[in-house]
């Protein structure tokens, strides 16, 4: 599989995300949390495939604790790059912000089976933002002693993108999808690219939602039925799958390093890798259509 090198480090184009490893997740989850065997097989697949990261969070129910007990099963030199996340902070001082950044850091680094964390990210940004000189400066202490090996923050479309490549951190995730352009017209994606950042994208499918038909989405939904019929015409238009104009949307943003999607199976995930190396390159003119 493709990779991009963004700060030293080499990251495949597609990233598996693991929420569902330890949650029931997603608008179109049909099969429920996996397993502990078919977690495993899902994990194993991915990598055989050339995925090189995989996403999860403390707050992903166990999905820690299935990778921990996966990784002993790995040849160290096949291991992905683990990229976690932390929430929870309260304000305070540096001494209580630091102490509970350890405290994170040492139960996941104990979870996953780790020495030190490959990425820690901010789960939420809006707890970044209103401490931002405390987590800015832990997360740098942490990482100049060898806890962490990357900063990032993971945050939402309606926040300033400029105020996240000037976190100084290596990497941020941001969901970004066909349906909302506002950080393309607004210049925040170039501002993130500028900044050198490693940019992981997410809700690429919307949970799902890409997939649904228009007249058989739940009540609450019902104001994206719109939207899905214009999608699907132009799936028609460009005469590609919804799941391949979806990808191929994303993957033709500058500045998008790598793509994370979750699965329920493995099957699912070879049928993300197919996907992934059927991308197309869209042209303005498309572009201009789905805008």
């Amino acid at each position: 599989m493709k990779t991009i090198n963004r700060n030293g480090l080499n990251v495949s184009v597609l990233s598996l995300g693991t929420v569902q490893l330890g949650l029931d997740y997603g608008v179109n989850n049909a099969h429920g949390k996996p397993s502990e065997e078919t977690a495993n097989a899902i994990l194993t697949c991915a990598i055989q495939n050339g995925i090189n990261i995989l996403d999860t969070a403390g707050s992903y129910g166990d999905s820690e604790i299935i990778i921990g007990k996966w990784l002993k099963k790995v040849n160290p030199q096949e291991r992905p790059f683990i990229v976690t996340k932390v929430a929870g902070f309260q304000a305070g001082s540096y001494r209580s912000v630091k102490d509970f950044l350890r405290t994170k850091v040492s139960e996941s680094k104990t979870r996953l089976g780790l020495e030190q964390l490959d990425m820690l990210m901010i789960h939420n940004f809006d707890e970044y933002i209103r401490d931002s000189d405390n987590i800015r400066q832990a997360m740098e202490e942490l990482k100049a002693d060898g806890d962490i090996r990357f900063t990032g923050a993971s945050a939402y479309a309606h926040h300033d993108y400029k105020e996240i490549a000037e976190t100084g951190f290596d990497a941020t995730q941001i969901p970004v999808n066909l349906f909302d352009w506002t950080q393309l017209e607004n210049g925040g994606m170039q501002k993130l690219e500028q900044s050198g950042m490693i940019v992981f994208a997410r809700s690429v499918f919307l949970q799902g939602l890409v997939f649904a038909n228009p007249d058989d989405l739940p009540p609450k939904m019902g104001f994206a039925r719109d939207t899905i019929i214009k999608f699907r015409g132009l799936c028609k238009k460009f005469n590609l799958t919804p799941a391949t104009l979806a990808l191929s949307y994303v993957n033709s943003l500058s500045g998008v390093t790598s793509l994370v999607l979750g699965c329920e199976t493995p099957r699912q995930v070879q049928e993300n890798v197919d996907l992934i190396n059927r991308c197309v390159v869209l042209s303005h003119e498309q572009l201009s259509d789905i805008r």
